[in-house]
């Protein structure tokens, strides 16, 4: 029953909507950023940690998150395919972003303006772009941290460009 009052009220509130979806925008095109700056000597090389992805891996992962419900949710938009984590390079996990970027604002837009569900996923639509929102920002952070361990930190400038979300909402 509180789903459903949560729904509600979401769709009478297309300001609410629209802040989200700039926040999400903002926040896939960091994903985007970060793998465009990151160096090339990390995104293949072995974890440091037990049990570690590599980087590449991290960021396959960080794309193909979600793609079922985009898929389930509006079968007729056209939702990017899974990256493979073992031979995705940067471009592609670029592209692939972007793509999956853009499928997410029509789709869950489109549900934020109508009844909220994203199908097959536990919470209305809103929920589903903060749920997306703090995974991303845990697999930075672990690309952030991986980068490190492996002897190439992120540089200040691109740590920087990482916080500035109205820079990226404009890429």
């Amino acid at each position: 029953m509180a789903e459903t009052h949560r729904v509600g009220r979401l769709r009478g509130s297309f300001a609410a909507a629209d802040a989200l979806l700039k926040a999400y925008s903002a926040s896939a095109r960091v994903n985007q950023y970060l793998v465009q700056e990151l160096p090339p000597a990390v995104w293949r090389a072995p974890s440091p940690l037990p049990k570690g992805r590599t980087i590449a891996a991290l960021v396959a992962h960080l794309h193909n998150c979600g793609l079922r419900y985009l898929a389930r949710t509006a079968p007729g938009v056209s939702v990017p395919a899974e990256l493979d984590r073992i031979r995705v390079t940067p471009a592609q996990a670029t592209r692939a972003l972007g793509a999956k970027r853009r499928a997410v604002l029509a789709i869950v837009g489109t549900a934020l303006k109508g009844d909220g569900r994203i199908a097959g996923f536990p919470y209305d639509a809103a929920g589903y772009l903060a749920y997306y929102m703090v995974h991303d920002a845990h697999h930075r952070g672990q690309i952030v941290l991986q980068a490190r361990l492996l002897g190439h930190p992120i540089s200040r400038q691109t740590m920087i460009g990482m916080w500035q979300w109205s820079k990226r909402a404009k890429e």
